[in-house]
């Protein structure tokens, strides 16, 4: 491994991350900040190489060395004022994670280290990456073009090689800069989003429920297979629950700079499957909705609504009616694919049935996502018993969740090759963030942290008054604004 090559990736993807943040003008705690501008970083560099196909230009070390550090010194720009100004921050806000988190933590280490080890040691092996984006990029490498001798091959027998350039162009980056497998980025996908949804848990839920919710997700092995398994479905799944976490914060604190990084989000998303465009365009009602409480006047609202939309639908077309149509040579129509009998709609309520019956609750569903749909459901039934009560975050992530669910199924409906037990099985990945962000807004489990912060204070208060230790460990039962700086 190029360890010099990898730190160069890190440290330009942070950059331009941490750029387009500026631009935005948001503000974050330190580990968001770093954390978002390393997936910001990452979706971007990721059209790097597409770009340069698209303009014609070989793609070489030294082509796509001069299109990083181009992006990068844009995006350094709105930095310099940041440099100037910059305090270290410093470790008066910062806690120590509680004796009893670090059973938890060395376990969630040790198996982000066995993904990231798989990511390093293995070739890429899935079978939809070997008939596309891995031999489209091993053999860019050679012949200097994503549009190259691959397609000498008779490849009516698959499809693969018309899925949108995302990984193919940082397959591209990282075997150039880093080593000849690739695959790290996905790493750093998978351990900033590891930390992102710990963190956010934790603002809000006693540290033990936030370590077992996530050990949970980690107990999902097909969630947690993908981590290392170089497909499409994890880095869709990371970048559409962004997409949500910065669509929830704009409806509470009422930013368009926040919503504008939704947008942004839902736009990777949708670079990483197109097919999640359709799902973006089921988020308009909730949007409405929202902008009609808010008492936002119409043509506002309308404004915000096509900039979601024309933003994704943007990387939508450039993808499927540019690039596949006129720079892959083997002509390939998607409405050859779209389903012929859209009247019948007994297969979408087939399909919805489906996924509960013959996906989730059935035995092949705990073999791949273990128990955490059982536990969610557990939590939201206490929720609707006993509480209902619900904050503006977790309407969202129902909103969400049963948005994958029901929308899983009409694009099934409508692109009937969208078959149960390998798209809709990974796209279900998707709901699984949703209901963490769910969890820190249970009534239950907020319930539960009070009850045990009281605990603690009477335990390391004793009869002389609180301790030193009582200010470790309680933690308060909701932050006022999550991820923003206090």
């Amino acid at each position: 491994m190029n360890i010099a090559g990898l730190l160069f990736l890190i440290l330009t993807q942070f950059i331009v991350g941490r750029g387009l943040i500026q631009l935005l003008k948001l503000q974050m705690r330190p580990v968001f900040l770093v954390c978002f501008s390393m997936l910001s970083g990452v979706a971007l560099f990721s059209f790097l190489p597409f770009i340069l196909e698209l303009l014609h230009i070989s793609i070489t070390t030294g082509s796509v060395g001069a299109s990083i550090g181009v992006l990068t010194l844009g995006f350094a720009i709105p930095l310099i004022g940041v440099v100037k100004n910059f305090k270290f921050p410093g470790f008066k806000d910062f806690k120590a994670p509680a004796i009893y988190e670090y059973p938890f933590l060395v376990i969630f280490g040790l198996l982000m280290f066995l993904s990231i080890w798989r990511n390093f040691f293995y070739p890429p092996k899935a079978r939809d990456m070997l008939s596309g984006p891995e031999v489209m990029a091993e053999l860019a490498l050679k012949e200097k073009h994503i549009i190259n001798s691959l397609f000498t091959i008779d490849l009516q027998s698959t499809n693969n090689y018309l899925k949108p350039p995302f990984i193919t162009s940082l397959q591209i980056i990282y075997k150039m800069f880093v080593q000849p497998f690739g695959q790290t980025w996905l790493s750093i996908i998978f351990v900033n989003f590891i930390v992102i949804a710990y963190t956010l848990l934790k603002e809000k839920l006693h540290p033990i429920l936030a370590c077992f919710a996530l050990l949970y997700f980690f107990a999902m092995p097909e969630v947690f297979g993908y981590s290392y398994l170089m497909l499409f479905d994890y880095s869709n799944m990371v970048y559409l629950f962004c997409g949500f976490y910065f669509l929830n914060q704009h409806f509470e604190t009422k930013r368009v700079n926040e919503f504008g990084f939704a947008v942004f989000f839902f736009a990777i998303a949708t670079y990483v499957r197109t097919e999640t465009l359709i799902l973006v365009g089921m988020t308009i009602p909730l949007i409405l909705f929202n902008n009609y409480k808010d008492k936002l006047p119409l043509v506002k609202s309308l404004m915000r609504v096509g900039l979601l939309m024309l933003v994704p639908f943007i990387v939508y077309f450039v993808c499927m009616n540019i690039f596949v149509k006129y720079f892959i040579p083997i002509h390939y129509d998607v409405s050859a694919d779209i389903n012929k009998n859209l009247g019948d709609v007994s297969f979408f309520l087939n399909r919805l049935s489906d996924i509960s019956s013959k996906l989730i609750f059935d035995d092949i569903g705990k073999i791949y996502y273990g128990y955490f749909v059982y536990m969610f459901l557990i939590v939201f039934i206490a929720d609707l018993i006993f509480f209902r009560k619900y904050s503006k975050e977790a309407v969202t992530m129902m909103y969400g969740i049963v948005l994958v669910y029901v929308g899983l199924a009409f694009i099934s409906y409508l692109l009937p090759l969208a078959d149960l037990m390998h798209t809709t099985k990974r796209g279900l990945f998707k709901m699984f963030p949703l209901m963490l962000l769910y969890y820190r807004n249970s009534g239950l489990l907020l319930k539960i942290t009070e009850v045990i912060n009281k605990w603690e204070m009477g335990i390391s208060s004793g009869p002389s008054g609180p301790s030193r230790v009582s200010t470790q460990t309680a933690r308060p039962a909701a932050a006022a604004v999550p991820g923003r700086k206090k």
